[in-house]
């Protein structure tokens, strides 16, 4: 959004953030108490103190924190945008002549706003309620790398950094590159687990597999599913999966200087939620279980994404599909709240590219047919957007959808085809087979150049 509208991203550091919040009753009597800390020498035995301030080891000091920014925001004129009680936004008018947007990771503010000197104002503000240190332009933000281009319009969220560290704990900087995470066709089972557990090599393998899943959680949608199959081994690992492990951060150590790159499109284009969904059925070995796997993306660059396995056995690939495509709907649900929220309405339905007929034709007729009677209640939530203009599925080739990558171990050049997109190419390898009109011109002009 920040690329899109040309808005200033500062970001601001709460000092001592706990010590700085109201407390809250709660305890015995609305009280809490501790043992002295050490250091502190008491005469009596069994003094205890009681908690005047939230401390940094109390469980609900996160809470309180949380409790007293929320108030100050709304009293500041700010309401909270969606479902997000962490993300608040302000429209134009009275102080700040300028909408301001503000998100709270505990301690950590990230604040967009067009005006800087409304942004400056709003900071000054909020130096006087709490003492924090202001960062300025924002250019690290929770572990990633935040690069503008102003020229350009585009902003790149990359983890460059943390990629190579986490390859030097591991011995594996400077490793062979491999094309894809995991060997094409690849499906970890319980059966490669061993008996007798190995502690040093389930402790490597979890502390690789925690590293991954940061990776995937904030600029790595193309490991997300690599990552769904060593995560369901945490447990129980063998070597079979910890040399499945491996091969990812030899992946990385190919491409772990790339990331997402947000970009300033056309009107046509611009502020546009889509959403690619796929599923592959009965794929999980062990449970028979299909994997869903979804990329919803803004200004045509990956906002979020997922690949897990579905939590009930499906009977055809139709009823995965929809499973998959109820799970999706239910982000874009979110995701829409939380556009509307930050004033970007979003026009018509949102757009699900699905490479099922049958699963497009069930989210559209309302029929329950003998081969899909049975499916729970709760997928046909899909249906029921559909209905309301929240939502509309359409249908692409298979091999062009991009979400295949999220559901199965591809071969390279099917990864190779969707992975510009899902670092943020402005318009996927399909655009020309599906003829969405606004992709279509630039889809060409890709092609040719090519």
């Amino acid at each position: 959004m920040a690329a899109a509208e040309n808005l200033n991203l500062h970001s601001v550091d709460l000092t001592q953030a706990f010590i700085q919040a109201d407390r809250i009753q709660e305890g015995p009597n609305g009280r809490v108490f501790i043992t002295p800390p050490p250091g502190c020498e008491e005469d009596e035995e069994g003094v205890v103190y009681e908690m005047l301030r939230p401390l940094y080891g109390v469980p609900s000091s996160a809470c309180m924190l949380h409790l007293t920014v929320a108030k100050w925001m709304k009293e500041q004129g700010f309401q909270t945008v969606g479902f997000e009680d962490s993300v608040w936004s302000r429209p134009a008018g009275g102080r700040y002549r300028s909408r301001i947007i503000v998100s709270a990771h505990i301690d950590d503010l990230l604040i967009a706003c067009a005006d800087k000197g409304a942004l400056e104002l709003f900071k000054r503000d909020l130096l006087k309620r709490f003492d924090c240190t202001d960062e300025g332009e924002v250019v690290q933000y929770l572990g990633c790398e935040v690069i503008f281009y102003r020229e350009g319009g585009k902003v790149t969220l990359r983890q460059e950094v943390y990629a190579e560290r986490v390859l030097q704990a591991y011995c594996m900087w400077g490793c062979a590159p491999v094309k894809t995470p995991l060997k094409p066709g690849t499906r970890l089972s319980k059966a490669d687990s061993p008996k007798q557990i190995d502690p040093v090599l389930q402790r490597r393998y979890r502390g690789m597999v925690g590293h991954i899943s940061f990776l995937v959680s904030c600029t790595s949608p193309n490991l997300a599913f690599a990552y769904a199959e060593l995560s369901k081994f945490i447990a129980h690992p063998g070597v079979k999966h910890m040399r499945a492990a491996e091969r990812v951060l030899q992946y990385v150590m190919g491409t772990y200087d790339k990331g997402l790159t947000y970009q300033h499109l056309d009107e046509r284009r611009r502020n546009r939620l889509e959403g690619w969904v796929d599923s592959n059925f009965a794929s999980d070995p062990d449970t028979h279980k299909s994997v869903t796997g979804y990329v919803m993306s803004f200004n045509c660059t990956p906002l979020s994404w997922r690949a897990k396995r579905q939590g009930c056995v499906t009977l055809s690939s139709s009823e995965a599909e929809f499973v998959a495509a109820s799970q999706c709907a239910v982000e874009v649900v979110y995701l829409r709240a939380l556009l509307e929220g930050v004033g970007l309405h979003q026009d018509g339905p949102t757009r699900l590219w699905e490479d099922n007929s049958a699963c497009i034709m069930m989210s559209d007729n309302p029929v329950n047919r003998e081969w899909s009677r049975h499916i729970d209640t709760r997928i046909h939530c899909v249906r029921e957007l559909v209905n309301k203009g929240v939502l509309k599925l359409h249908k692409v080739p298979g091999v062009d959808n991009v979400a295949d990558a999220l559901t199965k171990s591809v071969p390279f050049p099917v990864l190779e085809k969707h992975q510009e997109y899902l670092w943020g190419a402005g318009v996927p390898f399909s655009a020309l087979l599906v003829g969405v009109p606004e992709w279509r011109d630039i889809a060409v002009f890709k092609l040719q150049v090519g």
